[in-house]
């Protein structure tokens, strides 16, 4: 219906409390901010601390090829990244998402 939609003349927003979990401050240095009338405004691209299209999942399609890549557990991630890090074997993981069978 579009009464809940926001009025076209905000144009600013915040981040939520957990966008900082997924990317620390300390990472900013790393990172190239883009810059807009004199306004550092946003990095050119991000970092997060785990891969993310592992946890919003991903499926497209195009010529000739095709993606299915489905939502897995936040921890289960961290998890098997612990474990990369520690250069260990990964665990296999289990879709996760309401309604997976």
């Amino acid at each position: 219906g579009g009464k809940d939609a926001a009025s076209p003349r905000y144009v600013f927003t915040c981040l939520s409390p957990i966008t900082r979990l997924l990317f620390p401050k300390e990472d900013d240095i790393l990172l190239d901010f883009l810059n807009e009338d004199g306004l550092s405004i946003e990095p050119t691209w991000y970092v997060p601390i785990i891969p993310m299209v592992l946890v919003n999942g991903c499926e497209r399609i195009g010529t000739g090829w095709s993606t299915f890549v489905p939502n897995y557990n936040p921890r289960d991630i961290i998890a098997n990244v612990r474990l990369l890090l520690n250069d260990e074997p990964i665990q296999q993981m289990e879709p996760w998402y309401k309604g997976f069978k």
